[in-house]
């Protein structure tokens, strides 16, 4: 029987987002007006420097903005499936880009951030960190691991994930005896 469980990481409080997402379409469309003005300009035979810089500055600004726009609405997803988590992250409900596949018996340390074990990873600037979630003040959980097959044999990763207490006690049996950091510690199965 599989273990399998999956869950999307989305923001609380969508609306300031939200706000910003439409404004960034006002400001395609108004950039891109502006940039179409400066090239019908050109097109009359009316070439300046000025008309030019006009069109290269605001179709500039708005193939820039049409570009990251999609930043504003960014979730993570991890899937879960026997000892394998992977994490996603969602762009605008349209793209998905995988950002690791992490087995869990590749995790050295693992914790609740609010841990005291995690707080040394903080200051320590051969540790590359990823913060991969979109509540800051929801229940966060750090995984401590050297990724297989890397090139930098020391370059160890710290990720933060905004796991469901469901997931978390889905997956400790899955991490080495002692890995698990902080209250209700569980470890994996002793060989």
């Amino acid at each position: 029987m599989d273990n399998f469980h999956e869950e999307v990481a989305t923001k609380y409080n969508k609306t300031p987002s939200m706000i910003l997402y439409g404004l960034c379409w006002v400001m395609i469309v108004l950039f891109g007006i502006l940039a179409m003005m400066g090239l019908s300009s050109l097109m009359a035979l009316q070439f300046s420097v000025a008309a030019v810089v006009y069109v290269v500055l605001f179709g500039g600004l708005a193939a820039l903005i049409w570009f990251k726009k999609d930043n504003l609405r960014v979730e993570y997803d991890y899937t879960f499936t026997n000892g394998d988590l992977d994490v996603g992250k969602v762009f605008g409900n349209a793209r998905r880009k995988l950002m690791t596949s992490l087995n869990m018996k590749n995790v050295e340390m693992a914790g609740m951030v609010t841990h005291q074990s995690f707080q040394r990873f903080m200051n320590d600037n051969s540790v590359k960190k990823h913060n991969w979630f979109v509540n800051r003040g929801a229940n966060l959980s750090y995984f401590y691991f050297q990724k297989e097959n890397q090139k930098h044999e020391n370059l160890k990763h710290v990720i933060v994930l905004e796991l469901s207490d469901e997931m978390l006690t889905m997956l400790k049996p899955y991490l080495k005896f002692g890995v698990w950091q902080g209250e209700n510690a569980q470890a994996g199965p002793r060989f």
